[in-house]
């Protein structure tokens, strides 16, 4: 070859090498490559910055005292000097590890070392190719723990409770131990932001969240924020309730020790509900609800305490619950009627009006009384519900006795829940508006005594204004509860209903008499009508109106009849008095039942 050709030759070498070295410098990964002896030929600027050595510092080193890793040397990987090759020079997968920088400072890295051969196959050297993944670690790293954490807290979340109950569950069936589920809510917690503010608040869940992080220590035990205020929290391989008992005893009075925030100190308690597996052999999801069902029961009986879901208990409600729904089911069926039960005047015989009352025509079990449906709605949407369907059925029943030439008032129990709903008196002008043939003043409200004295300011409120409608108030019950001058002054009703209990023992000899006499004397006082119930024999009436009370009801003067029976029997109770003369006082009552009177209630 002349010296021409041996200059392009050189020439394009050097190109090659410029380009190779440009190539490797544009990268940005980093490159080292070696000899066969595993020495250092070349090192890019990326690999530098990474390492800490320069290209002068690094040439002809060993690699692995340039490319250090936390774990083993990368020679161990890759021996390009000898038959050992574990990587064939083929695309790898990259491999995880830690670099350490000359200056101590640490890359997670991912790499690639592979052999470099010759064309007969002989080893050359070897390349490293890796890359700094520090940050996409710990992103990574960031995005898992904030999956399975609390971002406020710190604590397990509500999905990565979820995988441990789970596990747990497993563990505690496994090893036949108990596992106890503990929903938490801290009392008050809302006071608490609306006082200091909810950066106080938070600082709350923080410390909270500490203090039960410290106590549950075991390898079995798991703390986890639901949300808001409420924390869970598994305690693990129990040996007996009795262990549980104390644990969360302790717990209680941890918590209950003030917290000192900033400069405030703040005190506060815990509400605990505990569901225990497997005496409570449920799901995690209904583990965790019956906790929740507990710690709402532990609030109702006074807070800062620990309830414990009763089983036989629940199987209870599901029962009542079903029996509710059943209900709902008969009142849409029409299943659900109105007896009415007549009202009158003992003095004269006469009928001044009926009070409207609830049966379930049940289709297997025949007619039912009101205690068959009302104790199981009590305090309950549906309570009111079925209120207002009594009202709108009474009150068309009304509008077809006022066609008829019949005027009388018609009274209809109105439970509490369905007197202090909110529209209250919209929906009771609305439906007699929906009546104008009626005068409202023929509508007689009853209220028990003792729903009138929970919020007696209140009912007084609603009571006007229903007044004003042209609508009467009836106080049902009075006597059985706490009443008062005051109240009775208070409470605007125009007409006193005298229990039952008390015109039972009339005649007995007891005090049910003064009783009676001294509230009919209240009721002439504040110009109130009084009527007395469960009126059952000639006897009671009479010693009635010795004492002054002139109107009743009761099985002695009429059973609660199907509206269609009303106006017959009207109209015979009519002819009969017209077919007396001069009737005695107080007038003959039809023979009835001697039994308890139930119809009224």
């Amino acid at each position: 070859m002349d010296v021409t050709e041996r200059n392009h030759a050189q020439q394009a070498l050097r190109a090659e090498k410029d380009r190779a070295e440009i190539t490797l410098a544009s990268i940005g990964d980093g490159v080292i490559t070696t000899d066969a002896s595993g020495h250092v030929e070349s090192i890019n600027e990326t690999a530098q910055l990474m390492t800490g050595f320069t290209m002068e510092q690094a040439l002809g080193q060993h690699i692995d005292e340039v490319f250090r890793l936390s774990d083993e040397p990368v020679s161990r990987n890759v021996d390009p000097g000898g038959e050992r090759d574990t990587i064939s020079g083929a695309l790898q997968l990259p491999a995880p590890d830690v670099l350490l920088h000359r200056s101590g400072e640490r890359y997670a890295i991912e790499y690639t070392a592979s052999a470099i051969r010759e064309a007969d196959g002989s080893a050359a050297g070897c390349v490293l190719v890796f890359r700094d993944v520090t940050e996409t670690r710990n992103l990574r790293h960031q995005i898992s723990w904030h999956a399975r954490h609390d971002p406020l807290t710190g604590v397990y979340s509500r999905s990565a409770m979820a995988e441990r109950l789970t596990h747990a569950i497993f563990v505690s069936r496994n090893r036949q131990s108990l596992l106890a589920v503990c929903m938490l809510d801290l009392d008050h917690f809302q006071a608490v932001n609306d006082a200091y503010g909810n950066r106080l608040g938070d600082r709350l869940l923080k410390e909270t969240a500490k203090r039960l992080s410290a106590f549950a220590l075991g390898p079995s035990e798991t703390v986890a924020r639901m949300g808001g205020d409420e924390f869970v929290l598994l305690l693990g391989d129990q040996p007996d309730l009795a262990s549980i008992e104390a644990r969360l005893a302790a717990l209680l009075a941890q918590l209950s020790t003030p917290y000192a925030i900033d400069d405030r100190t703040v005190r506060t308690t815990v509400s605990i509900g505990a569901a225990v597996f497997p005496h409570d052999d449920a799901n995690p999801d209904t583990l965790l609800r019956h906790a929740d069902q507990a710690m709402c029961q532990a609030k109702s009986l006074g807070r800062n305490q620990v309830h414990f879901f009763d089983v036989q208990r629940d199987h209870a409600v599901q029962t009542h619950h079903t029996r509710q729904t059943r209900i709902a089911q008969a009142l849409l069926r029409g299943e659900l009627v109105l007896h009415y039960q007549p009202k009158v005047n003992l003095r004269t015989g006469a009928m001044i009006g009926v009070e409207a009352l609830l049966r379930w025509q049940h289709p297997e079990q025949g007619l039912l009384g009101p205690q068959h449906v009302l104790p199981l709605i009590e305090n309950t949407d549906l309570e009111a519900e079925l209120g207002e369907w009594v009202l709108r059925e009474a009150l068309m029943q009304m509008r077809v006795w006022t066609r008829a030439g019949a005027q009388w008032e018609v009274s209809v129990n109105v439970a509490a829940a369905h007197f202090h709903r909110p529209r209250f008196v919209e929906r009771l002008k609305e439906l007699l508006l929906a009546c104008p043939e009626i005068d409202p003043r023929r509508l007689e409200l009853e209220i028990l005594e003792s729903a009138a004295l929970d919020d007696i300011e209140e009912m007084r409120g609603v009571m006007r204004e229903c007044q004003d409608l042209g609508v009467r108030f009836a106080l049902d019950d009075f006597g059985t509860d706490f009443s008062s001058l005051s109240y009775l002054k208070r409470l605007p009703a125009e007409t006193i209903k005298i229990d039952q209990s008390f015109v039972r023992g009339l005649l007995q000899g007891g005090d049910d008499a003064t009783l009676i006499s001294a509230i009919v004397g209240l009721a002439k006082a504040f110009k109130r009508h009084v009527l007395a119930e469960g009126v059952e024999t000639p006897e009671q009436a009479a010693r009635l109106l010795e004492l002054g009370c002139e109107r009743a009801q009761g099985f002695g003067i009429a059973r609660p009849m199907p509206a269609a029976d009303v106006l017959g029997w009207a109209r015979a109770r009519h002819a009969g008095l017209a077919a007396t003369p001069s009737a005695p006082s107080p007038a003959p009552l039809p023979a009835g039942s001697l039994h308890r009177p139930t119809s009224a209630a």
